[in-house]
């Protein structure tokens, strides 16, 4: 993924049908969540790569493949799943339901990893769906969750310069060397490359 000239943009915790987190992002209606949501994904440039950081949906995984495989088909774009704890394709699911969802999840998207190591401007980034818990404050974080989540890029160990994860859904876009493209930190729409530069140099350069 390091090699893409234009960039790409990225967005995380659809949640598509979720009548819960739709009424925590103000909508009374899921079907309008969801197609204010599908709106802003249309609106990204035709042709680009768009990388989902997990959770297009809880338990409605079919309908939610099906939506965003239209949109694919209509703009002509390149899908990148780093699949999230709500998605039946995530091996925390077990082998089962991974080899039974996979087929699906593959119809619309082009690869399916879960954790991506990519470049933004001069920083080398972690891409996941669960940040590290020593360095962001989770309140959906459990045990089970916990083997899942990313190593803590602050050692030399794991040289990453900055976290790029979803799943908190916070309204805070930047923490010290981590970056939430959760939808409620970009006000519902995918964030585009020059804005992931911009949040992620600000992680990385952090200042107390």
């Amino acid at each position: 993924m390091d090699g893409l000239t234009d960039g790409f943009w990225l967005v995380s915790d659809l949640h598509l049908g979720h009548r819960k987190v739709s009424r925590l992002r103000g909508f009374d209606d899921v079907d309008e969540h969801d197609r204010v949501v599908l709106g802003n994904l249309r609106a990204v440039p035709d042709g680009a790569t768009v990388i989902c950081l997990g959770d297009i949906s809880v338990r409605r995984d079919a309908d939610a493949l099906r939506q965003l495989g239209e949109v694919k088909q209509e703009k002509s774009f390149r899908m990148v799943l780093v699949p999230g704890n709500h998605d039946r394709v995530h091996p925390m699911f077990g082998l089962e339901s991974v080899l039974e969802w996979t087929p699906a999840y593959r119809e619309v998207f082009d690869v399916v990893e879960l954790e991506l190591q990519v470049r933004v401007g001069r920083w080398l980034v972690l891409l996941t769906h669960i940040p590290a818990p020593e360095q962001v404050e989770d309140p959906y974080l459990t045990p089970a969750l916990a083997r899942w989540s990313a190593r803590d890029g602050r050692t030399s160990r794991d040289g990453f310069d900055c976290t790029v994860h979803g799943h908190t859904h916070s309204a805070v876009p930047v923490r010290p060397k981590n970056v939430n493209v959760s939808l409620e930190a970009a006000d519902l729409k995918p964030v585009s490359p020059s804005q992931l530069e911009d949040l992620v140099t600000r992680a990385v350069k952090w200042k107390h």
